[in-house]
């Protein structure tokens, strides 16, 4: 059995799921501002309680990686590490718009390439711009929607911005007719546990005492 509870805290949205060998188990989502700190560990017991399973069942801890709140994921992190510190088990990392690309490419035809998107507060974005096999044409990145260079970069051909940065992106970016948008897309614990079974097969672990979630700063923006 390969049990690995996955942890998703990089927005408002405070997410986990259970897979078995990449099988999905369960999973509840907790759409609430600030939830994370007080609600996360009780989430995770209930869960594990409702699909009959302990802590001791566990095989791997997987964390949505960010970049997103600062606070959240900070959070989600604290409690990964003090699960797979106690129960001596590996953790994985995996990147939130990766996932969140992921869990989008089956609903999309194959010349759209995906922007998964986070409010990365003012006028940018965290994002990334990957294909329908899951190729970054552009790593995650911070997007400044009032930028001429990010404009002029972006590709010619069919694009889908989606996720809860798009409200901010329309404004910005609603001229352009290759461009399409979906507001009600939020990071989910699903893509991650999805994901992170192809690293646990690998054994491509996470040094629990040094890892820190990718915070990415709108400074890194190039």
């Amino acid at each position: 059995m390969s049990l690995i509870l996955s942890i998703e805290t990089a927005t408002a949205v405070c997410s986990v799921a259970l897979h078995d060998a990449g099988k999905l188990i369960a999973h509840t989502e907790l759409f609430m501002e600030r939830s994370h700190s007080e609600y996360l560990v009780s989430i995770i017991e209930d869960l594990l309680k409702n699909s009959c399973y302990d802590r001791k069942s566990l095989a791997a801890i997987a964390i949505s990686s960010g970049p997103g709140s600062f606070t959240g994921l900070r959070i989600g992190t604290a409690v990964a590490k003090g699960l797979c510190y106690g129960l001596d088990i590996p953790l994985i990392s995996v990147g939130t718009l990766e996932a969140m690309a992921y869990g989008m490419r089956p609903f999309v035809d194959g010349n759209m390439l995906l922007c998964p998107t986070i409010d990365a507060r003012r006028n940018a974005i965290y994002t990334l711009i990957a294909d329908q096999s899951g190729k970054l044409q552009r790593p995650a990145h911070v997007a400044l929607l009032d930028s001429k260079e990010y404009h002029a970069a972006l590709p010619g051909g069919p694009l889908l911005f989606f996720g809860d940065g798009v409200l901010k992106c329309k404004p910005f970016l609603v001229d352009y007719q290759h461009i399409q948008f979906i507001e009600q897309v939020v990071p989910s614990a699903i893509q991650i546990g999805y994901l992170a079974f192809e690293q646990f097969q690998q054994q491509l672990w996470k040094n629990i005492a040094s890892y820190t979630p990718y915070y990415l700063s709108q400074f890194q923006e190039k």
